[in-house]
């Protein structure tokens, strides 16, 4: 239909040319030639309205944490002399970080549109600020942008999907200071294990060396094995730091039907992210594994521990994107063998549930030399004894401080989802 509307002009043209000449009729034939002329010169002008039309956005922060705002700039610059009559960029926004202004539901889930029409002189350039503001964890994608323009008359127009690149923005958790949480901020796990000697950190591979009777085959290097023909053993950064593995398993009902209850994952993230916070603060070699995995890549989310600078930054990232669908159980994640515990490690488990597998795991970890630490976040009762592994009980802190974020307007409610 749209295409039958667009060449009207171009029939009625012919039409009055054609009357014109037989019915020797002049002006019919100077209305059609005038037809012929503003059509054409309206078709050409809808070619050339987005030629030479750039467009770009600037973001003021890729990664905030949920209760900052994101300042956002849209710039539309016309590069050439032609003035474009009308220009509407709609840009793609999450629905995860409201903006400031109005806008509409986007074609995707979890998306806005931001509609924006304005007209353009000759070498004209447009600057339009938009401030988001981060009010759920998660990593968000701002973009793809379409742009649409045509003539003078509205006849016809054109639409194009810009060639600028989507931006990403990462929310990191809402985190609490330990000491909020209950704990001594000072030793809130006890005395760590893992810094009063130097010991092999099989979680960083410096080398490897030709195999020696007695090293443990986990040692065995396969791949450079196979290479240079020999057996060949791992060669371990000896370390000082004290390590900390912050474990969070990510189901919170028993029953897989039931479905996630949102608060309690909330709930566990952000204390997982507490803890990572106040270890980085203390310099300890920090890690983390969870029973999900990354959205983009069908692994375990599990980063091993470090110190590096970038280290929060990673354990938080991962952090952000986790969701309520589960990959691996606990007590496979903790006794992974392609992933050993770094020696003399400290595990703090932060956990809704407790099935019989994962309690048998952490006994196992305990009697190989590791502390653990068990941080519950849901108040029903386990009906398990953990001892002499501590339990910490975490709902009745949580719950006044979470009512306060979410007064505050720092974060969302977690049981009214953002679509």
């Amino acid at each position: 239909m749209r295409a039958i509307v667009t060449e009207a002009w171009l029939v009625a043209a012919v039409v009055l040319g054609w009357l014109g000449f037989a019915m020797g009729s002049t002006a019919l034939i100077l209305i059609g030639a005038m037809v012929f002329g503003a059509g054409a010169l309206a078709r050409l002008w809808a070619r050339l309205s987005l030629d030479r039309v750039t467009y770009g956005r600037r973001l003021s922060e890729r990664r905030v944490f949920v209760g900052e705002e994101v300042e956002l700039e849209l710039d539309v610059a016309n590069d050439k002399i032609v003035p474009v009559p009308w220009l509407e960029v709609r840009e793609t926004l999450p629905r995860g970080m409201p903006a400031d202004v109005k806008t509409s539901i986007g074609g995707a889930v979890g998306t806005q549109y931001l509609t924006r029409s304005t007209s353009m002189a000759g070498n004209d350039q447009l600057t339009w600020p938009v401030r988001l503001k981060a009010v759920k964890r998660g990593y968000f994608r701002v973009g793809p942008t379409r742009l649409r323009s045509g003539d003078l008359f509205g006849f016809f127009d054109r639409e194009e999907q810009t060639g600028w690149p989507t931006d990403g923005i990462v929310v990191y958790p809402h985190t609490y200071d330990l000491a909020e949480l209950g704990f001594d901020s000072t030793r809130p796990f006890g005395d760590l294990r893992g810094g009063n000697r130097i010991y092999e950190d099989p979680t960083r591979v410096v080398g490897v060396r030709d195999y020696a009777p007695g090293d443990n085959l986990r040692r065995v290097d396969w791949y450079a094995t196979a290479r240079i023909g020999r057996l060949q053993s791992r060669i371990y950064d000896p370390s000082r730091s004290q390590a900390l593995i912050i474990a969070l398993n990510i189901p919170t009902e028993p029953e897989v039907w039931r479905g996630p209850e949102p608060v309690l994952l909330e709930r566990g993230v952000s204390i997982a992210a507490s803890v990572a916070r106040w270890a980085a603060e203390h310099h300890f070699a920090t890690g983390l594994v969870a029973t999900g995995s990354f959205p983009e890549a069908p692994r375990t989310i599990r980063i091993g521990a470090g110190n590096r600078p970038d280290q929060l930054n990673a354990i938080l990232e991962a952090l952000a994107v986790v969701s309520a669908f589960t990959t691996i159980d606990m007590a496979t994640a903790l006794e992974d063998p392609r992933h050993p515990l770094p020696s003399g490690a400290t595990v703090v488990l932060i956990t809704a549930l407790m099935t019989e597998s994962t309690e048998a795991a952490l006994h196992r970890i305990r009697a190989a030399g590791h502390a653990v630490h068990v941080i519950k976040t849901d108040r029903r009762d386990w009906g398990r004894d953990l001892s002499p592994i501590p339990v910490r009980e975490m709902a009745d802190v949580m719950e006044p401080l979470e009512a306060a974020a979410i007064a505050a307007g720092l974060t969302a409610d977690p049981q009214e989802p953002i679509l």
